[in-house]
């Protein structure tokens, strides 16, 4: 019974390391990655509710279909699946895609099977990235804006890991330095600012995943659960073992935890840059909520509903 007991233990302790693994470097990224979702949701709704389809994929389809694809075709490069077909821009009225990405992968490697999960999010990843660098190009005081995202960045990573009270305070903090560091009366007076306006609404509207990339993702992210499983019980069983006493001083470098400080700084600044891409498609869905919903009583055909 006691043996019973101390295997239950173990197990537990390496399903709770996993958990706590995966909520610290990929939390941030599923609350904003579903944030991003909504917002772009809601947006292609209120556009296809009002001025069409047609509208949309002519003003923010064109460049912003090729960034979302981009993001799916970027990551299967990085790991390892094979490109069989890739179309950026090429609109589908038989079913409604704008582009696409077919690629080929080997099912019995596990570094393409984890590939999947990012394969599938590379949208949400590689817009927050190109809404960041339009910011550092394009917007006049991007000083102003970048520093809030890197000042806020590691009160985020204490958020995610357990103090949620100042994570929540942080993305508040974010939010509203970046609303006031971008809507400053001195940028709109800027052609400069008015170019990121708008590609910011391109490829924040599209940055809405499709059920097939929802599905790639959710098969990837049971690959890396289970990959995360089976090393913390193997490094768990090393440790109950004294068997790790083997790679004396080595043994520092096999877990995670060690790499803490540079991984903090990556998931910090990550997750500031995905409230960073949420504000600005928040942003994006109540103006065109709103101009459209003028269109719509305008037009006779009263208010627009979004949410289905």
């Amino acid at each position: 019974m006691e043996e019973l007991v101390d295997v239950l233990n173990f197990l537990k302790k390496a399903v709770l390391s996993t958990f706590s693994q995966l909520v610290w470097l990929l939390g941030l990224l599923f609350v904003f990655g579903l944030a991003l979702y909504l917002f772009a949701r809601l947006t292609r709704i209120t556009y296809m509710k009002s001025v069409g389809r047609k509208l949309d994929i002519i003003f923010t389809g064109w460049i912003g279909a090729p960034v979302h694809e981009l993001g799916h075709a970027i990551f299967c490069l990085l790991f390892g699946h094979k490109i069989l077909e890739m179309r950026l821009y090429s609109p589908n009225s038989t079913d409604g895609t704008l582009g696409y990405v077919n690629h080929a992968y080997n099912s019995n490697n596990v570094y393409h099977q984890v590939g999947n999960f990012f394969i599938g999010v590379g949208p949400i990843i590689f817009g927050a990235f190109v809404l960041s660098v339009a910011v550092y190009y394009l917007v006049p005081n991007k000083d102003e804006i970048l520093f809030s995202i890197e000042n806020h960045s590691q009160v985020l990573v204490e958020g995610i890991r357990g103090n949620y009270t100042e994570g929540v305070v942080a993305m508040g903090h974010t939010t509203l330095s970046t609303l006031k560091g971008l809507f400053n009366l001195d940028n709109f007076s800027n052609s400069r600012f008015w170019i990121f306006l708008y590609l910011a609404i391109c490829v924040s509207s599209h940055m809405e995943l499709s059920p097939s990339d929802i599905r790639g993702a959710a098969g990837g992210l049971i690959s890396m659960i289970v990959l995360f499983l089976v090393v913390n019980m193997v490094i768990l069983g090393l440790e109950v073992t004294g068997w790790n006493s083997m790679f004396g001083s080595q043994w520092e470098y096999v877990k995670i935890e060690n790499y803490a400080t540079g991984i903090n700084r990556w998931v910090g600044i990550s997750g500031a840059l995905f409230v960073f891409a949420s504000v600005i498609s928040g942003v994006n869905f109540a103006a065109s909520y709103l101009l459209l919903s003028v269109y719509n009583i305008a037009s006779g055909r009263g208010l627009i509903n979004p949410l289905w």
